[in-house]
C-alpha cells in the first residue's frame, strides 16, 4: 500500500464536514494496515524505533508527541497501527477532523492536536515517551530554535527519545527552493542570488550545518545517534521522494556495492536529509 494511497484515504477524512467520521475512519484504518509489512519508507526508521522503544508494552501505553504535525497524517497512521495515545502541535490552523478523531474515535478526554506558539509545547512535564519531528527544523527561527529543543526535553520522560528528519546547509539539492548549492553562501547572499536566477528564498527558511543541530541535541536532551547512514541502507526505493529521484536511486545502488559502499555511504551520509535519534538524558529539565 503506497504513501498515496494513504494520503488520499486521508483527505476522505477531511471531506467528512460535519457528518459521522466513523467510516471514513474504518477505510483509513484498512489502508494503513494493509502497509504493515511495508510502510512507507520515510516512515520505515521512525516505526523501528518506536517499536523498539516499546518493547513488550501495548502499543497505547506509548505517548507520542509530532512537534510541529502540520495536518497530522503521520500522527493518524500511528493511531491507526494501534499507537493512540497521540499528541500533535503546530502554528498552523485549528485541527477539527483530527480533533473529532482524538475525542470521538480514540475516545480521548481532551483535544490532542493543538495550535502552538512556536516556543512552548503546551503539554505538562515527562508526559511524552517519544517526540519526533519530519522535516519541521528547517522551518524553525533562530530565536525560537533553542526554545524548540528545551521544550522537547521538558515534556519527555526520562530515557525517552527524540527522533528528527533535518534538512539541513549541507545537502547540494534545497527542495524548497529546488535550486542547487546556493544555501552555501550566507543568508543575505543566498537571497539576493535567489533572487537574481528567480527562485523565491522563503523567510520561514533556516536552512542551519548538521552539526548545529547534533550538538543542540546533545546539550538540550543528551546524546545523539546519527541514523542517517541507517536511512541509506534501507530505503533503496524512494518511490515518491520529492528531489532529483535518479540521482537519490543512484546512491541507493553505490552503498549497496561491496567495499567501495561502505566508503562512499560514509561520505554520502552527510550530504542528505539527517536523521537522529538522541535519548533525554538523567540532568533536570
Amino acid at each position: 500500500m503506497s504513501w498515496p494511497e494513504i494520503k488520499a484515504a486521508n483527505k476522505k477524512l477531511h471531506e467528512v464536514g460535519d457528518g459521522s467520521i466513523a467510516e471514513a475512519w474504518q477505510e483509513f484504518s484498512s489502508v494503513v494496515q494493509r502497509s504493515a509489512d511495508t510502510p512507507p519508507y520515510h516512515l520505515a526508521i521512525l516505526l523501528n524505533r518506536i517499536e523498539q522503544y516499546r518493547g513488550a508494552r501495548q502499543s497505547s501505553d506509548i505517548a507520542i508527541l509530532d512537534h510541529g504535525c502540520g495536518g497530522g497524517l503521520t500522527l493518524l497512521y500511528l493511531a491507526a497501527r494501534g499507537y493512540t495515545d497521540i499528541y500533535g502541535i503546530d502554528i498552523g490552523d485549528p485541527y477539527g477532523i483530527q480533533n473529532r478523531i482524538s475525542t470521538e474515535i480514540l475516545h480521548h478526554k481532551e483535544q490532542r492536536f493543538k495550535v502552538g506558539d512556536g516556543k512552548l509545547i503546551p503539554l505538562p512535564d515527562g508526559r511524552i515517551d517519544i517526540v519526533f519531528s519530519q522535516q519541521v527544523l528547517e522551518h524553525v527561527s533562530d530565536n525560537a530554535v533553542d526554545y524548540y529543543f528545551a521544550e522537547e526535553r521538558r515534556v519527555l520522560k526520562p530515557a525517552g527519545w527524540a527522533i528528527h528528519q533535518i534538512p539541513h546547509r549541507l545537502i547540494p539539492y534545497d527542495s524548497h527552493t529546488q535550486t542547487w548549492l546556493i544555501h552555501y553562501l550566507p543568508r543575505p547572499l543566498h537571497r539576493a542570488l535567489g533572487r537574481m536566477i528567480g527562485a523565491t528564498i522563503p523567510d520561514y527558511l533556516y536552512l542551519r550545518w548538521p552539526w548545529f543541530h547534533r550538538r543542540a541535541l546533545k546539550r538540550h536532551i543528551g546524546s545523539c545517534q546519527d541514523l542517517t547512514l541507517e536511512r541509506l541502507k534501507t530505503v533503496n526505493n524512494p518511490s515518491y521522494y520529492d528531489g532529483p529521484i535518479r540521482l537519490r536511486r543512484l546512491i541507493s545502488k553505490v552503498i549497496a556495492l561491496p567495499l567501495i559502499g561502505g566508503i562512499a555511504g560514509a561520505v554520502l551520509c552527510h550530504f542528505v536529509m539527517l536523521e537522529t535519534l538522541s535519548v533525554r538524558d538523567g540532568r533536570a529539565a
